[in-house]
């Protein structure tokens, strides 16, 4: 009992500490503006922010989904390129990111992957589903709930969860874990000499790290409520069914990266061991975690043959 008032005590100083540090940095955060190809959706207690790119035509639709910490601009490239291709292409943030809205203690919750499905059959259609990182989970989850309505998988160093145990539960819904989730998030987003280190450490690359536009990705991140929204997201994650993700019977692409310093290597080989048969993996040279950022023109290169087979 005494260690655990202790640490609540702890918590509590570390909380009140951090917000008198941020009070200076949090004043200019700004408005929620949505781009020009901005879409709303609402769901129970989500409003899912999603942007649209192309024109709907007879071939599957192609929805991207990020990583973790990261919003629709991740795909900013590689969205053009598909719709220059002739896809439809839709980029989703997924709840507690970007523009869409955070999860609170009082939410009555939803796993991402329905809330994502939930998008997917208001649009209609069948669809390519895309994830990077944490999105690329998500998307193998989606996948093996409902592989009808699912024409193939494009996966860049995707990454599973684990079903939250009951003890990350009650952790990640406690009130001081909240506090102090909600505080770290806005003060490790305000600052670049902070995020900077991690776009070089994502990007593996320094020199493109220097000329990277840190701050304006990193405000969504700065939102309110972000940081709690994180910590309710981690009570409820989902685990993935590899022998379901085996079965699929679709396309499925998967490319990652030589020097990927942020991906779990134990994690990424478990998919790849795991991907359906006829599945294909690219490795490539440059851009580390976030490859199909760096050079999205290499990623849709890529991808685009296996695409082609998704009918």
């Amino acid at each position: 009992m005494k260690k655990t008032k202790r640490f609540a005590s702890f918590l509590l100083a570390l909380v009140f500490a951090l917000s008198c540090l941020t009070v200076i940095s949090f004043a200019a955060v700004g408005e929620k503006v949505p781009f020009s190809n901005s879409e709303f959706f609402e769901i129970g207690d989500y409003n899912l922010h999603y942007r649209t790119y192309g024109e709907r035509s007879a071939r599957p639709g192609v929805m991207l989904l990020h990583g973790f910490g990261l919003s629709t601009a991740s795909f900013e490239g590689l969205a053009e390129k598909y719709a220059e291709s002739g896809y439809y292409v839709v980029t989703v943030d997924l709840p507690n990111f970007g523009y869409s809205s955070r999860e609170t203690t009082e939410t009555e919750l939803m796993s991402r992957e329905d809330v994502v499905y939930a998008l997917m059959e208001n649009l209609g259609g069948r669809w390519i589903l895309g994830g990077h990182s944490m999105g690329g989970g998500i998307a193998i989850n989606v996948a093996t709930d409902h592989p009808q309505s699912i024409a193939g998988l494009v996966l860049f160093a995707p990454q599973t969860s684990r079903e939250a145990s009951p003890l990350m539960k009650s952790l990640m819904t406690n009130k001081y874990v909240l506090s102090l989730f909600g505080v770290l998030f806005k003060f490790g987003s305000s600052f670049s000499f902070i995020f900077t280190p991690m776009v070089e450490m994502s990007f593996s690359d320094k020199e493109y790290a220097k000329s990277y536009d840190v701050l304006r990705i990193a405000a969504p991140l700065r939102l309110d409520g972000t940081g709690k929204g994180i910590a309710v997201m981690t009570s409820h994650t989902r685990g993935t069914d590899f022998e379901k993700f085996s079965a699929l019977e679709m396309p499925v692409v998967t490319v990652t990266a030589e020097n990927d310093r942020v991906a779990n290597a134990k994690n990424l080989d478990a998919v790849l061991a795991a991907a359906p048969k006829g599945s294909e993996h690219f490795t490539v040279k440059e851009g580390g975690h976030m490859m199909m950022e760096f050079n999205s023109s290499e990623s849709a290169a890529l991808t685009l043959p296996v695409m082609a087979k998704c009918a």
